[in-house]
């Protein structure tokens, strides 16, 4: 039987993710941590190395206290980014009901000058002749201002700075933490991607060198990224957290 020699160090205490704060922004080639939470302050140092290490990903849980209150989650935010694109056909053709409704609103305006004016000098009373008009007018300004307003000049689409999975199935509910750093250096222990964890509380925390214990671990992070799960829908967590304005 092949034995595997591992290349171990071992921390425990507190500052015990030190190490992997330090390898993260040493980082060339790619980074990849699995952790069911995270903190915003983390997720900088992440999109500190997203220009220079194109291989980032993230895996983490739904069940994080963000989910509960999306709009106001610094977290979130930073995760889920809203891109606005401008749509030209809609913007035309608000723009001419904007001024079909304006010229509209001149007629009617016109009208109700010249009614007065043969009220007051010839007794003619067009406001009780052609009552229709005014509410016609009215009623047809009216719609089309409601109309304007519904028309959607943009369009949203929303995406992640780099890879990023929140599984929410609850038959995989992944709590152990794994941190592998250029397909070199590998770490496990109890804490999470968050600032207490890495240096607050006291954790634990064992860097792996073993060129084939780090694979067999890549392999499996590789093996979580692609399976088939229930997870966040970027897409309806981004019209929540940020909204979609109309114009």
């Amino acid at each position: 039987m092949s034995t595997i020699k591992l290349i171990v160090r071992y921390i425990i205490g507190k500052n015990a993710g030190k190490i992997i704060e330090n390898r993260i922004k040493k980082s060339e080639k790619s980074i990849k941590i699995l952790s069911p939470y995270v903190s915003p302050s983390l997720i900088d140092l992440l999109l500190e190395k997203k220009e220079t290490v194109k291989d980032i990903k993230l895996i983490s849980s739904a069940k994080i206290d963000d989910f509960r209150y999306p709009k106001n989650s610094i977290l979130l935010r930073k995760l889920i980014l809203q891109n606005r694109n401008t749509d030209e056909d809609a913007i035309n053709k608000r723009k001419s009901l904007y001024n079909f409704t304006v010229y509209l609103t001149l007629i009617l305006i016109i009208y109700t000058l010249i009614s007065i004016v043969l009220l007051a000098t010839k007794n003619i009373n067009l406001f009780t002749l052609t009552p229709y008009v005014y509410m016609i007018s009215v009623i047809l300004i009216l719609f089309l201002r409601k109309k304007i307003l519904s028309i959607r000049t943009y369009t949203y689409s929303y995406t992640t700075p780099f890879f990023i999975k929140f599984i929410n199935d609850d038959e995989l509910f992944l709590h152990y933490k794994l941190y592998i750093i250029d397909n070199s250096y590998a770490f496990l222990g109890s804490l999470n991607f968050t600032r207490k964890g890495l240096f607050d509380n006291y954790e634990s925390c064992i860097t792996i060198k073993d060129e084939k214990v780090v694979k067999k671990l890549s392999d499996y992070f590789d093996y979580i990224t692609n399976i088939s799960c229930r997870q966040v829908d970027i897409s309806l967590w981004g019209r929540i957290i940020h909204g979609e304005p109309i114009n």
